[in-house]
């Protein structure tokens, strides 16, 4: 079987053999997939899905890269990108119809110049409308789940499939998302607004973030929040801001932010977020749960 010519003749793009997940990540670090695909379209999608399936290939679907740890040794079988192709917003009425692949901020930009308000707070939430739905990404105290009237997905049989606000489960940096298929489109219901306003509000939460987040490579957020209990004020408290391992670091700004330094291996970001926690759970008696998502194989 040569998944690369079978495949690659069904799709615009291609198939990328052994492409590292360095390039794909926000962490920049990850080692290679079997074989990267970056569909065009939703039918292109549909013919991975049916590919992988009628040859038990494992399937593994990703965004923007962020909010995700690849292990040096890579990803086995096929690995599917939901980018450029997916990013689209449409306005019909109060609603907002917007590709899976549609970064947040371009999201929250793309409603204020519509004159559609409730949607701010997703400026600079790091990584793509898909992943923040099955996540239920938030800032400052909003949701996304919060904003969602319904998904559109495909099925792991390759099939078309939409669930509605009642079918959908959210909770904090959850829903029932996972395992239904893969998102690619989420429809919004919002509010009427002013542009100007809203506007001026994404800008303030845009320069919010930027004096509390680090500039480095990260994957935003590593661990949990606990009920009342910050992440990152548990992992300062007990002084951890500036502890690394290789080019693994706590960042000196947030201490809820592991940074690559420019030479961190995902061994390293991995032995890093292990250590915090076993600190936290000695000095704390207290168990922080990653955020971030591990995947693939260790070297």
């Amino acid at each position: 079987m040569n998944i690369e010519r079978e495949l690659g003749q069904k799709l615009k793009e291609g198939v990328k053999v052994n492409e590292p997940m360095s390039r794909h990540t926000s962490w920049q670090v990850g080692g290679p997939a079997d074989y990267f695909l970056c569909p065009a379209d939703t039918s292109e999608l549909k013919e991975i899905v049916r590919f992988g399936r009628s040859r038990a290939l494992p399937l593994y679907i990703f965004g923007n890269g962020t909010n995700l740890l690849v292990l040096d040794g890579g990803i086995r079988g096929l690995v599917v990108k939901i980018g450029e192709y997916f990013n689209y917003v449409r306005r019909s009425g109060d609603r907002l119809e917007a590709g899976a692949g549609t970064q947040m901020t371009n999201l929250a930009r793309s409603a204020a110049q519509e004159g559609l308000a409730g949607i701010e707070f997703a400026a600079g939430i790091p990584g793509s409308l898909g992943g923040a739905a099955v996540m239920n990404a938030g800032a400052f105290g909003c949701y996304i789940g919060e904003r969602i009237d319904a998904v559109r997905l495909i099925s792991y049989n390759g099939e078309s499939l939409t669930l509605e606000r009642e079918e959908i489960k959210f909770g904090y940096r959850t829903s029932n998302l996972p395992g239904k298929g893969i998102v690619v489109e989420v429809i919004l219901k919002l509010k009427k607004g002013h542009p100007a306003d809203s506007l001026e509000m994404i800008e303030h939460f845009l320069r919010e973030r930027s004096l509390r987040h680090p500039e480095l490579p990260s994957a935003g957020s590593v661990f949990r929040n606990l009920p009342g209990q910050p992440a990152g004020k548990i992992i300062e408290e007990i002084g951890l801001k500036g502890m690394s391992i290789g080019g693994a670091e706590v960042s000196c700004k947030h201490a809820n932010f592991i940074v690559n330094n420019g030479y961190a291996t995902a061994k390293d970001i991995l032995s890093l977020i292990e250590t915090v926690r076993r600190k936290v759970r000695e000095e704390c008696n207290l168990e922080l749960q990653p955020e971030v998502k591990i995947i693939g194989e260790e070297k």
